[in-house]
C-alpha cells in the first residue's frame, strides 16, 4: 500500500526531511546520513548502517539513539537529542514499547529540561526493572527539581548496583548542593580516576566539573589545569573552553580568557557563554564588542537558556517584567535552589524585596555554598534595611567569588569594601 506523505518541512540536527503521518517517518529521519567526520559521526554512521539492515534489531536502534546522545553531549546541539527521541519513536513503531526505548526517551527529556516528564518515565523504568541506569535517570530528574530528599536514597540504590564514575559524579553534585565543597571535590576526583581511559567524553566532563569546583574553592591554578585537561581530551569542547576562560579571568589573564571564551561562544552561543564573554570584554575595555554579544544574548537567550537570561536581565536591572516571567516559568519546571534564586533576583529588579526574601530563603535552604547565591542574599537583605545580615552574606560570598563574572565580582567587592552601607543600586 502506498503511503501518503505530508510535505511539512522539518529541520533539526543538520537533517532536513519531509514529515509524514506514518510509522516509517521516524525511521526514515534517523537513518538519513549525517555529515561530519568526528568520532561521534562515525559511530552514528556505523549504527545507522546496522539499523538500516534487513534484519536490524532493537539493540541496533538503541545503539544509534545513544550515538545521537553522545553527539549532542559533545556538541551541545539539541538537534541530536531530537534525533535520539525520533530513534525511540522508530523503536516503538517497529518493536513495540521497550524498556531501552523508554530509557533513551527519558534521557532526552532530561537533557531538554522536561524534568517532570523525565521523572515519570524514570519511575516507570524503576518499577519495571530498577537497573542502575534507571535509578540514575530518576535521581537526576529529582535533583533538577530540587527534590534532594527523594533523590539521595535513589542515588544510593544506584551506587549499590553500579559504583563507578557516573555514580561518583552524581555524589559530587549532591555534596556540592548540600554545601560540602570538600566532599564534592573528593568525589569528582574519584570519578575522574574511575572513568574508563578510552572514554574521552566522560573524562572531559569530569574535568570540567572539577574545574568548576576548584574555581569556587579558590583553587584557580588547579581549575585552569582541569579545564586544559578537558580541552585536550575532546577537541573544541565548549564547556572546557568556558571553564578555561573563567579560570583565566580569576587569574587576571583577561586577554587569554577572551580567546577561550570567544571560541566557546562560537561553538555554543548560549546565554551563560555569551554573558561571560561580554562581561570579560567590558572588563578589558572592549565595550563595543560586548554590546554586540549582549544583543545576541537578549535576542535569542529565551529559547536557549531562559533562567540565565532572567539572571542577566535582573543583574542589569532591565526588563524586570521579562526577567520575572522567565524565572517563574523555569521555577515551575525546575524548582531547585538556582531557580528560586533567579526568581528572587528578578523580584529585586522589580523592587519587591519582601517576596525576594521568601524566595531567597528557599534558594539557601539546602546549604549550597555559592557566591552568586550569597551575593544576591546580601543585596536582598540590604534592600530590606538589614545591613548586618547583608554584610554577613557578602562576607560568605567572598571565598567563592572567583566563580562570579568580572562585573559581579566588582560589585561584590564594593559592597565588602563599603561595609554594605551603600544603597542597592549601582
Amino acid at each position: 500500500m502506498r503511503k501518503s506523505w505530508t510535505l511539512i518541512l522539518i529541520a533539526f540536527g543538520g537533517v532536513v526531511a519531509q514529515a509524514a503521518p506514518t510509522d516509517g517517518l521516524a525511521e526514515l529521519i534517523v537513518l538519513t546520513a549525517q555529515s561530519g567526520d568526528e568520532r561521534e559521526d562515525r559511530e552514528i554512521a556505523r549504527w545507522q548502517q546496522s539499523a538500516g539492515a534487513k534484519h536490524a534489531t532493537a539493540e541496533n536502534f538503541a545503539r544509534l539513539g545513544w550515538a545521537f546522545v553522545a553527539k549532542a553531549r559533545r556538541t551541545l546541539d539539541a538537534g541530536f537529542y531530537k534525533l535520539a527521541e525520533k530513534t525511540a519513536d522508530a523503536m516503538d513503531a517497529r518493536f513495540g514499547v521497550t524498556l531501552e526505548a523508554r530509557l533513551l526517551r527519558g534521557h532526552v527529556l532530561h537533557n531538554v529540561h522536561r524534568f517532570r516528564d523525565a521523572e515519570a518515565v524514570a519511575r516507570e523504568l524503576v518499577a519495571a526493572r530498577g537497573a542502575a541506569s534507571d535509578l540514575g535517570l530518576l535521581s537526576d530528574a529529582l535533583m533538577e527539581q530540587g527534590k534532594l530528599a527523594e533523590a539521595v536514597p535513589i542515588l544510593q540504590r544506584m551506587v549499590n548496583l553500579k559504583p563507578g564514575a557516573e555514580a561518583l559524579g552524581r555524589i559530587a553534585h549532591v555534596r556540592w548542593l548540600k554545601g560540602d565543597m570538600h566532599g564534592a571535590i573528593t568525589a569528582m576526583e574519584q570519578a575522574m580516576q574511575a572513568a574508563p581511559a578510552h572514554d574521552a567524553e566522560t573524562r572531559a566532563w569530569t574535568q570540567v566539573r572539577l574545574a568548576g569546583y576548584y574555581l569556587q574553592a579558590g583553587r584557580t591554578t588547579e581549575s585552569l589545569a582541569a579545564a586544559d585537561a578537558a580541552a585536550n581530551l575532546v577537541r573544541d569542547y565548549a564547556p572546557a573552553l568556558l571553564a578555561r576562560g573563567r579560570a583565566m579571568v580569576a587569574l587576571g589573564r583577561g586577554e587569554e580568557a577572551i580567546v577561550a571564551l570567544r571560541r566557546a561562544v562560537v561553538l555554543n552561543p548560549l546565554p551563560e557563554y555569551q554573558w561571560w564573554l561580554a562581561d570579560t570584554l567590558r572588563a578589558d575595555g572592549r565595550g563595543e564588542e560586548a554590546v554586540k554579544i549582549e544583543a545576541e544574548l537578549r535576542a535569542h537567550g529565551e529559547s536557549g537558556d531562559p533562567r540565565t537570561l532572567a539572571l542577566f536581565l535582573a543583574t542589569r536591572a532591565e526588563r524586570d517584567v521579562t526577567a520575572l516571567r522567565l524565572a517563574r516559568a523555569e521555577l515551575a519546571e525546575r524548582a531547585d535552589a538556582f531557580s528560586h534564586d533567579a526568581v528572587a533576583w528578578a523580584l529585586v529588579a522589580s523592587g519587591d524585596f519582601a517576596s525576594a526574601e521568601t524566595e531567597m530563603r528557599a534558594a539557601l535552604a539546602e546549604g549550597t555554598q555559592d557566591a552568586r547565591l550569597f551575593w544576591h542574599a546580601g543585596e536582598i537583605a540590604l534592600g530590606r534595611g538589614e545591613r548586618a545580615a547583608a554584610a554577613a552574606y557578602f562576607a560568605r560570598a567572598r571565598p567563592y567569588a572567583d566563580s562570579l563574572t568580572p562585573s559581579e565580582r566588582a560589585r561584590l567587592a564594593r559592597r565588602i569594601d563599603s561595609g554594605a552601607a551603600g544603597a542597592r543600586t549601582e
